[in-house]
């Protein structure tokens, strides 16, 4: 097929890759532009049509089942109301969890580093009323403009594995974290089977790099991924795919994450937060089960980790 470029209206007027010279465009304003790259022509595998983050907001989607649970102890663990706890909710996307909490009586904030997502964020937060800035992007060098110590709860979900500098990520979540705070972070787990974007199998336990682009390949030709950006050429989604898997996913073990987390004064665990997932989700699992499932689950699936600064 022709290649094409996020907002493009028109096709190419040369339809061979292969040509030296730069394929054009007609855009919507009715200008013609050149496209220099490859990188300029295809799209990132998170716009997808069916991440619900790549449309205005219409219902906020309410947080995961743990996340509301952690919310409802840190009430009762502190006695204290809902108004009077501070959340934060990193990597936030739209802001589907600001936007339900700040309904609930939170005093909920987020943080992205998507201008899109935030925009659709803060349109729908004005058009309910409530302060739109409670949104806000990553600053550029990715620390958070939020001042020390301003928040009494800390949440991510489904982010640390899209987290490059793991260091400055608790860095920051430590310095924004008031004495006191409690945290919760839902990621997928590194041995879990299928890479839970691409819907693909054990792609992201191979080395980034050629045996990596060809396991994506390969699931891809056989049909073992996600049915994204199928009006693209087979070679073009292998590079969309793959692209994806190798600058924006950054899959550790569990080990390492907490040892990172606790460098920087957070004490981190997964084993209660795994055991209460599944005890969500199977609630008629004998106890003396417990330990062993939520072992395969925080380390073969998704992992819950609570973090707590002194």
């Amino acid at each position: 097929m022709e290649p094409r470029t996020r907002g493009a209206v028109g096709r190419s007027e040369i339809g061979d890759r292969g040509t030296d010279v730069a394929p054009l465009f007609i855009v919507g304003n009715g200008d013609v532009k050149r496209v220099t790259s490859r990188d300029d022509v295809l799209p990132n595998f998170a716009e997808h049509d069916e991440d619900a983050k790549n449309h205005p907001i219409e219902k906020p989607i309410p947080p995961p089942a743990n996340f509301r649970r952690f919310l409802s102890r840190q009430l009762q663990d502190r006695s204290r109301g809902s108004t009077t706890l501070r959340v934060i909710d990193i990597g936030c996307g739209r802001g589907d969890t600001v936007a339900w909490l700040c309904g609930q009586g939170w005093d909920a904030y987020g943080i992205d580093v998507s201008p899109e997502y935030v925009a659709r964020g803060r349109e729908y937060l004005a058009r309910h009323g409530a302060d739109p800035e409670r949104l806000q992007l990553l600053n550029d060098d990715f620390t958070y403009p939020f001042p020390d110590g301003m928040f009494d709860v800390v949440l991510s979900d489904q982010v640390i594995e899209h987290v490059a500098d793991l260091e400055l990520f608790a860095s920051e979540v430590a310095r924004i974290s008031a004495p006191g705070a409690c945290g919760l972070h839902n990621y997928p787990a590194k041995w879990r089977p299928v890479e839970t974007h691409l819907l693909s199998p054990c792609v992201h336990w191979l080395p980034k790099g050629p045996l990596r682009r060809a396991a994506v390949a390969a699931c891809l030709r056989s049909g073992l991924a996600a049915p994204y950006f199928t009006d693209f050429s087979f070679g073009d989604r292998v590079e969309i795919f793959t692209r994806f898997s190798e600058d924006e996913t950054f899959y550790r073990s569990l080990r390492s994450t907490v040892a990172t987390m606790q460098r920087h004064g957070l004490q981190s665990e997964a084993r209660v937060a795994s055991q209460d997932k599944i005890a969500m989700r199977l609630p008629s699992a004998p106890k003396t089960s417990l330990p062993l499932l939520g072992w395969l689950y925080r380390h073969m699936s998704s992992t819950a980790l609570q973090t707590y600064k002194p």
